[in-house]
């Protein structure tokens, strides 16, 4: 019987810094509601429109990278960690988005 032995391809560290910058727009996110909360001496409505911008297209990036990760993990090509901590930046990722919507209340959404 023949045993066959696929290598596994070293892509893990490019997938790795492919997911987190699909993380990134969620710490501009973080960064801009904190410039808004304290009153920073930027335009409002410009860092209005960069935190709902970045938000979104961090929610946006939170699922392709959670869904990569998933990906990775079953596919089995890269070293295991790669999947582990690509599902933690996932996880990161939403903490930052959940962090940044606490921190700066949207003025046009009712309070409830």
């Amino acid at each position: 019987m023949v045993t066959v032995a696929s290598d596994r391809k070293n892509n893990g560290p490019y997938r790795l810094a492919l997911t987190l910058l699909f993380i990134a727009p969620c710490a501009i996110a973080l960064f801009a509601s904190l410039a808004l909360t304290h009153r920073a001496k930027f335009s409002a409505s410009g860092l209005w429109f960069i935190y709902e911008v970045s938000f979104f297209v961090g929610c946006v990036g939170i699922v392709i990278a959670a869904l990569a990760a998933v990906a990775e993990a079953l596919r089995r090509q890269i070293p295991a960690v790669f999947p582990w901590l690509m599902g933690i930046s996932a996880v990161t990722g939403i903490l930052l988005l959940w962090y940044a919507r606490r921190i700066y209340d949207n003025p046009w959404i009712p309070k409830t």
